[in-house]
């Protein structure tokens, strides 16, 4: 029983480890050709494996390329976990300053950036491969931006009456839908512009300009 139950664990590893590989092979691909130019044959030759193997784990490359946008937050996450910033900590303390220049930082892997805005749109099918995957990523999004706002209503940098939730479901939509449009038309920082709608959106505007006037030396 106990090696059968070992053998099991072994066939599981190989699979999650072959799974890992081709993943990693399409995200290189994207980041070097653009999510367009991924064919089936060119993963199956990156990752060492026959096109058979790659479509038994990831039947079309629709499946193929949302096992990309999986893999690149794999290792985002456990970069952040490095920092000792792991994001399931929902961000505490976190200066709107570092936001931005992350927001910055995601623009040199702009193919990424482009293939997710792609898949956002198309996650809009019911049954697509990007569904699921896109409604857990959005979800946990919401909640860490959410646990953000509450840490920052509590420090006195965001409005005491918003619902930390809805503040973070319109945060999310926002930085959605002006990665889109920034890939369309980059005529604007989309950093600075995201922690601008950060800052409203969560009424830091509004507790700066009411601590201003109740300054004892400057307000009123």
């Amino acid at each position: 029983m106990a090696s059968t139950a070992g053998r099991a664990r072994g066939r599981y590893a190989r699979t999650t480890g072959r799974r890992r590989e081709i993943a990693q092979a399409v995200l290189d691909l994207v980041l070097e050709k653009g999510h367009s130019q991924v064919t089936i044959a060119e993963v199956a030759r990156r990752a060492g494996a026959s096109e058979a193997t790659v479509l038994y784990h990831y039947p079309s490359k629709d499946h193929l390329l949302v096992a990309a946008v999986e893999r690149d937050n794999e290792l985002a996450v456990a970069e952040a976990e490095r920092d000792g910033v792991p994001p399931d900590a929902g961000l505490p303390g976190l200066d709107l300053d570092v936001l931005g220049a992350h927001v910055q930082a995601t623009l040199a892997r702009e193919p990424v950036m482009r293939l997710r805005v792609v898949l956002g749109g198309l996650a809009a099918s019911p049954g697509h491969p990007a569904e699921d995957f896109l409604g857990r990523h959005r979800q946990i999004a919401v909640e860490t931006y959410a646990r953000l706002v509450a840490d920052r209503q509590r420090s006195g940098q965001a409005h005491p009456g918003l619902d930390p939730v809805e503040v973070a479901r319109q945060f999310v939509a926002t930085w959605d839908g002006l990665a889109a449009q920034w890939l369309i038309a980059r005529d604007f920082d989309l950093g600075a512009t995201l922690v601008s709608a950060f800052r409203r959106l969560s009424g830091q505007n509004w507790m700066d300009a009411t601590r201003a006037m109740l300054e004892p030396t400057t307000g009123i």
